[in-house]
């Protein structure tokens, strides 16, 4: 099952394989949980997309090390 919801104009959640994929027009990046992306329909684009940073370098980091 694929369940689509809003998050703006250019950003979209995809629910695949118990991950949920935030597709923005230059990243891609994961979250572990529904209730961190709930969190994140309240914060403006700039800071939401620190934060996908920082989430995307917590993801990677167990490949790097």
């Amino acid at each position: 099952m694929i369940l689509l919801l809003s998050l703006q104009e250019l950003m979209s959640m995809i629910f695949v394989q118990r991950k949920f994929c935030a597709f923005a027009p230059y990243f891609i990046f994961y979250v572990g949980s529904l209730h961190a992306v709930c969190a994140l329909h309240h914060f403006p684009p700039t800071l939401l997309y620190s934060l996908v940073y920082i989430e995307l370098m917590m993801a990677l980091m167990p490949t790097i090390s």
